[in-house]
């Protein structure tokens, strides 16, 4: 495992694990596991910069997103 260093090394496919978020909504956990099915750049700028939505297929069936430099995740080595 390593820990993602920058947006561009995030791709579709990507198998990634879930370190912490801070929706209090969600069932995931850390530890998580899931495949990135989409990248979603919106205009709605935190700290002057567009935000960038990572969706993930987590492995537990759930569908959710996390938000790039808000939530901590690791990318998995194939």
């Amino acid at each position: 495992m390593r820990k993602m260093k920058n947006k561009e090394e995030t791709k579709i496919g990507d198998r990634i694990k879930l370190l912490h978020t801070d929706d209090k909504f969600t069932q995931l956990r850390p530890g998580d596991l899931g495949t990135i099915w989409d990248i979603s750049i919106f205009n709605i700028e935190i700290d002057e910069k567009p935000v960038r939505v990572i969706w993930i297929s987590w492995d537990s069936g759930i569908k959710f997103a996390l938000i790039e430099g808000k939530d901590e995740f690791e990318l998995l080595e194939c």
